[in-house]
């Protein structure tokens, strides 16, 4: 089995995603990159594009902010309205 991190996607909607990933490949302000286990710490702002996680559905974002920390991974996006499967709405 591969190394793994886990990976939060969560937007003004809800959780989008939650799980452990081997790899999460996007868009930063610096051009394209992939997020392994055991990255070194890293905060980006994500502009328009998609997130590709390995293995699971991608997710399509407006805008995002990410953060890389002790092998987890927090995004918080304006998720696309076109995204459906949210694992939590929250309830406000």
């Amino acid at each position: 089995m591969k190394p793994r991190f886990n990976l939060q996607v969560l937007s003004l909607k809800g959780l989008a995603f939650d799980d452990l990933v081997e790899s999460v490949y996007l868009t930063g302000d610096d051009g394209e990159f992939e997020l392994l286990a055991f990255h070194h710490p890293l905060v980006s702002s994500i502009p328009e594009g998609e997130l590709k996680i390995a293995d699971h559905e991608s997710i399509p974002i407006k805008v995002g902010v990410l953060s890389f920390r002790n092998n987890q991974c927090r995004i918080i996006a304006e998720v696309d309205p076109s995204y459906k499967n949210y694992k939590q709405l929250w309830d406000i």
